[in-house]
């Protein structure tokens, strides 16, 4: 499919924002935190909220799929598509208004959650849900997930805090979705694309109440599919320590709220412009008290007894990530809490007003290794568990960490058996994965080790898949629980729910989205999960003979690959990557320069497009400033200064180079021939007209002075 050109005309006078349309761009966006590649037919970036609303009805009117994108840190595959993208993230992330009297935040899609929390912060609020990519995850992402973290036995999802929602129908019709009061039904109805989704929502709400009920399961931490329970409204449990009255927190017979339904759609219902949601007061203090364990299992085992203390997180770290993490330079710094090398640690924290009770509870647990009671010495804790899907990726092998089955949650109490028949899973398939995050609330972030590159990974792929399917929901779990469904475990969906309350879900989209145009081929409507991989069989590379040895990362085509899309390079602190944070363009990422350089290797683009995908990472990589930011701070290790390098040798033996190579190459040359005339080469310097000039010659900013030159001898 490809975008029409009478869609592009009129798209073209209506838009203010960039449109681009190069293969460069495509690459760019073709993938997310996934193991799924698929490439769109375009990336839209609107400046305003009037382009947001301009893409979507013209697409309406074209026919046009379309997908709402943010910082592409997905790791479903729902941030990808055959679609025009529309990366929300540029410029649509304002934060409206904070009030602190109601305790809530309106945003628009592309607010970053780890800013709104440090402007919340000011009035000792924060959004509950926490998930580990919050210092790069966008609202929009966050919402359209259903998104969650480690309180969320406190906080429950995103969906519990979600007040209303500013939104852009498929049609391209303005709506917001609130509070219904049932008997205002009558009221709302009229020709519209609401009213009709409205009146689906009512109909589902009163015809598949039976079957929700039968059918959802047994854990209230699940994102997989339609909110249809918050139509109700009701739930199958309640998170340990929720602090609201009851849940959900709607929880009023003759309401419901029709915003819910926008949490963990991923786009497929509206196009979010802005929400508003609740906000938490911040815990005047906290402690962190690390328990160890001969096994994960163990671990696991223990959870329930542990939460009768009436924690605010327990978290599992397993003895693999502990011990990837002493071998990534910005995080072993950060292992002095570490005693020993258990098998397993559970970080149990509490949360109160009263310092002294705090440390009195984490001693009450049992045989503590290590109690962390400075924001400092938390910090270094949560900073090994955050990264700690980054980290497991870090190793230079064809066989790695594959995101499939990390987002089960089973009822807690069943959390160790679980965790022994995923363990006898995986050895049955002869390999081993990573085992760890939200204990407290059942959900496991599980990543087997497996080589797709190869036809006996991808098979292997599958049947992992289909065997933990069937043993989430045996337990009364759910594929799915904080990260959504999108390709990995859209699959799973009617085999989760049944085909009546699958069918319900249909009804909703169709009401919302009559022409299919939103995300689709999503959720319940997505391939098999064991297609469109970024690695599989028959991907092939083809690099050229690099100058730089790069052995320890299986050569040129390894160490590109070695960046595995987290997008934490995307991230607004810290050292990486700076020339992100100056523009805030994909492109100049250390993700966006890794995956043009693998689109280049790969060499799947004719040759016109090859040579456009060509310039476009010669000027991602000549913005690089090498600084090495990325080899300590990205949890892959991606050395992208060292690509550049590589690169940019390569580049050269077939483009001339330009002019302040030479000038800076030779400068010592030029500084000798300049020294006699110092002042009149100084003073040429200084006059306006010049630096105007020498900027044209040189491609050097005249923002940015020259060094003066000296007179006389050394």
């Amino acid at each position: 499919m490809t975008l029409s050109p009478d869609f592009l005309h009129e798209l073209k006078k209506r838009f203010t924002g960039d449109l681009r349309l190069d293969s460069a761009s495509r690459t760019l966006y073709s993938t997310d935190a996934s193991i799924y590649q698929i490439e769109p037919l375009g990336v839209a970036i609107p400046k305003t909220q009037d382009d947001l609303q301009a893409a979507v009805e013209l697409a309406a009117k074209y026919a046009i799929p379309i997908l709402p994108r943010g910082a592409g840190s997905s790791l479903g595959g729902q941030a990808i598509g055959e679609a025009l993208i529309l990366d929300c993230s540029r410029h649509l992330d304002s934060i409206l208004e904070i009030d602190s009297d109601s305790q809530t935040a309106t945003v628009e899609p592309g607010v970053v959650l780890s800013t709104l929390n440090a402007a919340s912060a000011k009035f000792g609020l924060t959004f509950g849900p926490d998930p580990a990519s919050a210092e790069r995850a966008t609202m929009g992402g966050v919402i359209g997930n259903n998104a969650t973290g480690a309180h969320s036995i406190l906080y429950g999802m995103s969906a519990d805090h979600l007040v209303s929602a500013d939104v852009i129908m498929a049609d391209g019709s303005l709506a917001v979705w609130n509070k219904i009061v049932l008997e205002e039904r009558g009221k709302k109805k009229d020709d519209s694309l609401l009213s009709s989704f409205l009146s689906t929502a009512l109909d589902v709400r009163e015809k598949y109440s039976d079957a929700i009920k039968q059918n959802f399961p047994k854990t209230w931490r699940n994102s997989a599919g339609y909110r249809l329970n918050y139509l109700l409204p009701w739930s199958p449990s309640s998170p340990p320590q929720w602090i609201g009255a009851s849940y959900p927190a709607n929880l009023q017979p003759s309401t419901f709220n029709l915003a819910t339904l926008l949490a963990g759609s991923e786009g497929t219902l509206a196009v979010m412009r802005r929400a508003k949601v609740n906000l938490v007061r911040k815990p005047r203090h906290t402690i962190l008290g690390v328990l160890a364990y001969q096994s994960i299992a163990d671990a696991c085992d223990d959870v329930p007894r542990l939460l009768e203390f009436k924690p605010s997180a327990i978290e599992l770290i397993p003895q693999m990530i502990i011990q990837l993490a002493r071998g990534v330079p910005s995080f072993a710094r950060q292992m002095g809490w570490m005693t020993g090398n258990p098998a397993a640690v559970l970080v149990i924290e509490f949360s109160g007003d009263q310092p002294s009770a705090l440390k009195e509870a984490v001693r009450r647990v049992g045989n503590v290794m290590t109690i962390a009671e400075s924001p400092e010495e938390q910090a270094r804790v949560w900073n090994i568990r955050k990264m700690g899907l980054g980290i497991l990726d870090s190793r230079p092998q064809a066989a790695r960490p594959a995101a499939f089955i990390e987002d089960c949650a089973i009822p807690v109490e069943r959390l160790g058996e679980f965790v022994r028949e995923i363990e006898r899973i995986l050895r049955e398939h002869h390999t081993e994965g990573g085992i760890y995050a939200h204990a407290s609330g059942g959900c496991l972030h599980i990543r087997p080790i497996l080589n797709l590159y190869r036809g006996e990974g991808v098979r292997a792929l599958r049947s992992i898949g289909e065997q933990v399917l069937h043993l989430a929901l045996s337990l009364g779990g759910s594929m799915s629980s904080e990260h959504g469904d999108g390709i990995a475990t859209g699959e799973w969906i009617e085999k989760t729910y049944g085909a009546e309350v699958t069918e319900a879900m249909r009804a909703l989209k169709r009401a919302a989205d009559p022409q299919n145009i939103l995300n689709p081929k999503k959720m319940f409507d997505a391939p098999p999960m064991d297609t469109n991989l970024r690695y599989g069989e028959n991907y092939q590379t083809k690099t050229w003979v690099p100058s730089l040895h790069f052995n320890h990362e299986r050569g040129l085509a390894g160490a590109i690959e070695h960046c595995n899309g987290q997008g934490v390079c995307r991230k607004h602190n810290g050292v990486m990557c700076p020339s992100f944070q100056a523009t805030r363009d994909e492109a100049n990422s250390t993700r966006g320069r890794a995956n043009l350089l693998r689109g280049l290797i790969t060499n799947r683009h004719l040759p016109s497009a090859q040579k456009e995908l060509e310039q476009a990472t010669y000027h991602a990589l000549d913005l690089c400033l090498a600084c090495k930011g990325c080899t300590s701070e990205c949890p892959s290790g991606v050395d992208m200064p060292k690509l550049k390098y590589e690169f940019m040798n390569e580049y050269y033996k077939t483009h001339r180079r330009h002019l302040r190579d030479y000038l800076f190459g030779y400068f010592h040359v030029v500084s000798k021939w300049l020294a006699p005339v110092a002042p009149l080469a100084n003073a040429f310097m200084k006059m306006g007209w010049s630096q105007k000039l020498i900027a044209r010659v040189t491609g050097i900013t005249e923002k940015r002075p020259f060094p003066l030159f000296a007179t006389g001898r050394r």
